[in-house]
């Protein structure tokens, strides 16, 4: 009896693991499709930048920028 219960049960588990999945599928893109993507579409129709990017100088080809002085070594050692 114990056997046969023990069997079912593991039938259960793998079956339950399909439908599971099968249902995680359906809502994370249910949720995309309903939340982040309008978001995403309507962020690039409006030309909008997450990320600030400095305009590069003319002549320059990075957004470098020198540091002028020195930092002393304790300085360094207490960051904040």
């Amino acid at each position: 009896m114990l056997a046969t219960m023990k069997s079912i049960w593991r039938g259960w588990k793998k079956v339950a693991h399909k439908i599971i999945s099968a249902q995680n599928f359906v809502l994370m893109s249910g949720v995309y499709w309903l939340a982040v993507a309008p978001v995403a579409i309507a962020m690039k129709l409006i030309r909008f930048k997450l990320i600030h990017t400095p305009e590069v100088s003319e002549g320059e080809s990075s957004y470098w920028e020198t540091k002028s002085g020195t930092m002393s070594m304790e300085r360094a050692q207490r960051m904040f």
